[in-house]
């Protein structure tokens, strides 16, 4: 009977965390929900400092700043801690703190970028009016997130590349276009189950068995080779 030793690979970049996604659906999908959560804080940070509430110095400053292009956003913090937790699902906290510094980071940039440029524009062309559009800030800075982020399908940035890398295997062959993505946290199950089939028992229900060369090429292509593509 062959017997296996699973070594999974260490983390790569950044810290990201093997996390026991179900399936790439389920990853893609959280990933969403990701994005979806933090277009939603953005939205909200920008309105909280659109109000004129006068009766409050902190927020009149804050307002002032934002429009001065001098924002910061240090309150997203808390926040986005708990958006890139629940897609980690817990696990890898440096990695989530690393990943939201960097979004605030970018949002923050985009935010007085934009009112810096319309400030200077209207410093240019003196005869023409430049309004500040805060739908416009709002996208620039949504976009910024999704740069930083990146995205599963299109494999860039900390999620589409260091998360994706940390726990998923891509499988194919040279021949096939087609690509599968085997989650690493699932991966002792796959190799338990090949394992299995080489088991001396099942010779006695089966006449059909792979033999223990075959079982050997299959699991170290598992274990060792991030693609066979």
């Amino acid at each position: 009977m062959v017997s296996f030793v699973v070594a999974l690979r260490p983390s790569p970049r950044d810290h990201a965390p093997l996390v026991a996604y179900s399936d790439y659906s389920e990853f893609a999908d959280m990933c969403e929900r990701m994005h979806e959560a933090y277009r939603e804080l953005i939205a909200t940070a920008i309105n909280s400092r659109r109000k004129n509430a006068s009766n409050s110095e902190a927020f009149f400053l804050q307002r002032a700043a934002m429009f001065r292009g001098c924002a910061e956003f240090d309150d997203m913090s808390k926040d986005g801690m708990r958006i890139l937790l629940r897609l980690t699902k817990g696990r890898g906290i440096v990695f989530c703190h690393i990943l939201n510094q960097n979004i605030i980071n970018a949002v923050t940039t985009s935010s007085r970028t934009y009112v810096n440029t319309i400030h200077r524009l209207c410093l240019i062309n003196a005869d023409i009016t430049f309004r500040i559009n805060l739908e416009d800030m709002i996208q620039g800075m949504r976009h910024a997130v999704m740069q930083w982020c990146g995205h599963c399908d299109t494999h860039t940035g900390m999620i589409g590349v260091n998360l994706f890398v940390a726990n998923f295997v891509v499988w194919g062959v040279p021949e096939d276009p087609l690509r599968t993505y085997l989650p690493l946290a699932r991966l002792p199950d796959y190799v338990t189950a090949f394992a299995m089939i080489g088991h001396e028992n099942l010779h006695k229900h089966t006449g059909i068995v792979l033999p223990d060369d075959v079982l050997r090429v299959i699991c170290s292509y598992l274990l060792s080779n991030p693609s066979v593509a």
